[in-house]
Formats: C-alpha cells, sequence, structure tokens
C-alpha cells in the first residue's frame, strides 16, 4: 500500500472554453515524443498514408487490408479513395510500438524484429471511438474543390498522440479527438507524435513527489498537507472518511477505468494512475447567507474535469495576474486559470506542475 499525498489545496479553474474554430497551436509541446514513422498528405484528389524514414525501404511494413476505400498506390504507399464520408481509417499501431521487452533494444522503442503497422477500413463506420489506447484525428478542408472535405483516421496502440501541422490550419482537441482543418493552406501534411506511457512505478513516484512539496512548502502546523488512506487505518481515526471521500471523487471525476486508481488527493483534487482530475468549481469568495435547506449557488462553470496524462504532459504554465493565478494552457488553445489562495503561490504551483510533468513525460516511450 501507499501514503497518498497531494499539495493541491483550494482553489479555483476557470474554463475559458472548447472550441472546433481555434487558430494555430499554442502551449507547450513535450519534446520526449516521438514522431511516429507515417507521412499523412493530401493533394486535390485525395489523402496519402506513407511510410517515411527508413520504414519506406522496409518490405510490407504498411499492412493493408483490402477494402473499397483503401487502394495500394506502393509497396509502403496507400491512397484513401475519397467517398468513404465518415467511415474512419483504422491505423493500428499495436505491433509497431511495444513496451521495451528485457531481450528488446532499450534504445529504442521499437521491437526490431517484426516491425509493421495494420491499416484497414470497416465497411461499416464505428458507433463508438472512446477505445481504450485510441486518438481520433478529423482532417477536413483537404481539397480544392471543397473545404467540407472530410476523413477520419482512428489510432489504436497509443497512450499519448499529438497532431501538428501549418500555422494556417485550425486545430483543436476534446478528450481523444484532435480536429484539424486544412482549407487553403499551403502545407499538404500533418506530423504524428505519440507512445507508451509505463506507469508502473508511479504508485511510488508521485506520492514522493507531493511530500517533498508539503515538506518545502507547507506551512500549517496542525498536520501535513497529504493525507493518509490505505496505509494508517488503525492510527488515523478518519481513515474511513478519507476512503469513502476519494471515492466521492472517482464518481466526480467520472473516473470509470477498471485499471486506475488514485494515487494522492487533497479536498475536490486527485491523482490518479492515469491523470488529474480538478474542481471547477468556483466556492464564494465570501460566505453566503442562505435560508434553511437551501444550498449555495454556484456559478455556471460548476463542474469537474479529469485531465488524463496525454492532455496534462502538454500543458504550459505561467503567472498570470497576481502571486495566486496561473494561466495553463495546451497545444490545441483551450485555457485555464487557476487561483490557488492557501499555502501556495503561483510560483511554487508552477513548479509543481512542471516536475509532476517531467517525472510523466520521462515514462513515454
Amino acid at each position: 500500500m501507499f501514503k497518498t499525498s497531494t499539495i493541491f489545496l483550494t482553489f479555483m479553474i476557470v474554463c475559458m472554453g472548447f472550441s472546433f474554430h481555434a487558430n494555430a497551436q499554442i502551449g507547450y509541446l513535450n519534446p520526449n515524443l516521438k514522431e511516429l514513422p507515417i507521412v499523412i498528405s493530401w493533394t486535390g484528389d485525395g489523402i496519402k498514408i506513407t511510410a517515411k524514414g527508413t520504414y519506406a525501404n522496409t518490405t510490407n511494413f504498411l499492412h493493408v487490408k483490402a477494402s473499397r476505400y483503401l487502394e495500394q498506390a506502393g509497396s509502403n504507399e496507400i491512397r484513401v479513395i475519397p467517398g468513404s464520408v465518415n467511415t474512419p481509417v483504422i491505423i493500428d499501431l499495436s505491433n509497431f510500438i511495444r513496451k521495451t521487452e528485457p531481450t528488446a533494444d532499450t534504445g529504442n522503442m521499437v521491437d526490431l524484429s517484426t516491425p509493421f503497422i495494420d491499416i484497414e477500413m470497416p465497411k461499416l463506420a464505428l458507433s463508438n471511438y472512446n477505445e481504450p489506447n485510441s486518438f481520433i484525428l478529423d482532417l477536413r478542408g483537404f481539397t480544392d474543390e471543397s473545404n467540407y472535405s472530410q476523413q477520419l483516421f482512428l489510432f489504436r496502440g497509443l497512450d499519448v498522440f499529438f497532431v501538428a501541422t501549418d500555422n494556417c490550419a485550425n486545430l483543436a482537441a476534446n478528450g481523444n479527438k484532435v480536429l484539424v482543418s486544412v482549407g487553403h493552406c499551403e502545407v499538404k501534411h500533418v506530423v504524428l507524435k505519440g507512445g507508451l506511457l509505463d506507469l508502473d512505478d508511479m504508485d511510488e513516484k508521485i506520492p514522493a513527489l507531493c511530500r517533498k512539496y508539503n515538506e518545502r512548502y507547507y506551512t500549517q502546523s496542525d498536520g501535513d498537507a497529504f493525507v493518509c488512506l490505505e496505509d494508517c487505518k488503525e492510527e488515523d481515526p478518519l481513515a474511513l472518511q478519507n476512503q469513502s471521500h476519494v471515492r466521492g471523487l472517482v464518481t466526480k471525476y467520472n473516473i470509470t477505468d477498471f485499471e486506475d486508481h488514485p494515487i494522492s488527493f487533497l479536498d475536490d483534487v486527485i491523482l490518479t494512475k492515469k491523470g488529474v482530475g480538478l474542481n471547477l468549481k468556483a466556492k464564494p469568495l465570501k460566505p453566503l447567507r442562505k435560508r434553511k435547506n437551501k444550498k449555495v449557488a454556484y456559478e455556471a462553470y460548476d463542474h469537474y474535469k479529469f485531465f488524463p496524462w496525454y492532455e496534462f504532459i502538454n500543458l504550459s504554465f505561467t503567472k498570470y495576474v497576481d502571486e495566486n493565478q496561473l494561466l495553463i494552457e495546451d497545444a490545441y488553445n483551450n485555457s485555464y486559470i487557476f487561483n490557488s489562495r492557501v499555502h501556495f503561490s503561483n510560483v511554487e504551483l508552477i513548479q509543481f506542475f512542471n516536475e509532476l510533468q517531467a517525472l510523466i513525460s520521462a515514462q513515454v516511450k
């Protein structure tokens, strides 16, 4: 068992919205993400998928399953025939990007024995794109004749994923779906990055990082900033209450992945093996008088958000307005304002977030 801890105390987050009309890419691109060995490009007559680098000359590196919408144009070149509408091209990297085995090359994420990528297109559009370890690329406006052209790509076998292209393009993201609108752009391809996350030792590393910041910055004299969960049931009279609290957080953040579990928490903030859940609820700055049996009214953005690690590692953190607030931006133009009003300044929070980000991104393989 482990002792859970976190430096997060009461702070406010204001979400400034998600839009499919954002321009260019901002924020932070994690340098640990490796480029995938394929290129998606387009001309006026459609889209091509080609192998890149040394894999371009590898026999049958792209394994293509017969489909009415996929055409083999070369040994490692595939043409997506127009007319597939919303039927996604499935690009499965499970046999290319693998966890490093003891006998494999530890300096390379590729299993050198049989590296290949499966590409197929189902006969029918998929009804659910929220598959584990998968991401959707929604490419629009790639034909000269129509800005309404659209093609979906489903990437399987990835824990983290990132799409980059010319600043002319409009980009946005929502969960595991990335929209790229490229109408009238000079650049005719997208850069794809991604990999796997090795999180086997996060149960030890994340609590250790939280304890480090508790010891450095927590100023209360009546205890620590972290709470004990599983490993102190006999000593801590609040152990059962803490467990109930964590179960409530799991419900609020809609953490339903059976492989996930809480690592560190305090109040309405939780760090799990797969990401960070944050309370977006803005509590009143001053006590409000309320009638009997009447609940306090919160602002319209009263909700909770869970950042999976693939989102968290591409966030940027900067000071904002005063010593408490900090601005958080992602690479797809979403932004958030954190207000830490107790115990930790924005500089201390930025340090923590950056160190947590470095800790997670170092695990990208």
